[in-house]
C-alpha cells in the first residue's frame, strides 16, 4: 500500500497506508511548513495506520506546536483510535467531530 498527502488550502487529506513502510517517503515533512496556523488532517481516505504511524502523527503535532501551529484531526478512523487507546496517547490528539 502506498500513502499520498494532498494539500487543500490548509487541510492535508491522507491517503492510504501510514505506517513504517510508507513514511518514508514524507521524511523529512514539509507541507505544515506553508500551512496557516491552524491545520486539518482529513483521515477519511486513511485506509490503515501502525504504532509508527501514530508516533509519526505525534511528532508532527509537537513540531506543529513549536511552530506555533495547531492542527486538528477530523474523520479519524477507529483503528487510529483504538491505537491511541492502547498506546495512552488518546487525549494528546486534538480530534475534532
Amino acid at each position: 500500500m502506498t500513502l499520498q498527502i494532498e494539500r487543500q488550502q490548509d487541510c492535508l487529506q491522507f491517503n492510504g497506508s501510514l505506517n513504517r513502510d510508507t513514511l518514508m517517503q514524507y521524511s523529512p515533512f514539509t507541507l505544515l511548513n506553508n500551512c496557516a496556523e491552524k491545520v486539518q488532517f482529513d483521515f477519511s481516505k486513511l485506509a490503515s495506520i501502525d504504532t509508527a504511524g501514530l508516533a509519526w502523527l505525534l511528532q508532527q503535532l509537537a513540531i506543529a506546536k513549536q511552530q506555533g501551529r495547531t492542527i486538528q484531526l477530523c474523520k479519524v478512523p477507529e483503528q487510529l483510535l483504538s491505537l491511541a487507546d492502547v498506546t495512552a496517547v488518546r487525549p494528546l490528539l486534538p480530534i475534532s467531530e
